[in-house]
């Protein structure tokens, strides 16, 4: 039998002595090694990139880059963040648009509108999920959850103008009053 108590006493008595030679190390939380394995078997297309700003041991926070290539947005360059919870994956990722961008599904603030990112959200998604999501708002923006009305409203009842719209946002320039860096 396994004296478990034992050998957790050794194991402190040797840390306090500092025997044990080793460099004491950070404890992964749950939502760390859920992300890592994430991470890990990320199925990114050519079209999609991850950085890590704060350095690869953070790997809480870190930014996906999407080029597209088709539809309204293609050859813009969109850059989101992710701040993921220690809790994760109980609770959804925080993801942000770093990227200005005239889209009906993000704000002017870069907050994504993304059903799995809210009320959507399950345990069993991943980031790889959350990526195709992403992907997805690019391909077919969706004008019927909007966060930003007015663009979506031009999609719906005026789709040449949003297709105009959205080429000179990207190109660098104002759409009704608000600027657009150039992304392209």
């Amino acid at each position: 039998m396994i004296k478990l108590f034992s050998v957790k006493q050794k194991q402190k008595e040797a840390a306090a002595d500092g025997v044990s030679g080793k460099v004491p190390t950070k404890k992964q939380s749950a939502g760390e090694l859920r992300v890592q394995k994430d991470i890990s078997e990320l199925n990114l297309s050519k079209t999609t990139s991850i950085s890590f700003p704060n350095g690869k041991d953070d790997l809480l926070n870190f930014e996906i880059t999407i080029r597209p290539d088709e539809g309204y947005y293609m050859g813009g360059t969109f850059v989101f963040s992710f701040n993921i919870s220690p809790i994760y994956p109980h609770e959804a990722p925080k993801v942000k648009c770093q990227t200005k961008v005239y889209h009906p599904n993000i704000d002017l603030e870069g907050k994504v509108c993304l059903n799995i990112l809210r009320e959507d959200w399950k345990p069993v998604l991943s980031i790889n999920s959350i990526i195709y999501g992403l992907q997805y708002l690019f391909l077919d923006p969706n004008p019927d959850d909007p966060l930003n009305q007015e663009a979506a409203d031009v999609l719906k009842d005026h789709p040449k103008q949003f297709e105009a719209n959205v080429k000179r946002s990207m190109a660098g320039g104002f759409i009704n009053g608000h600027y657009f860096p150039r992304c392209i």
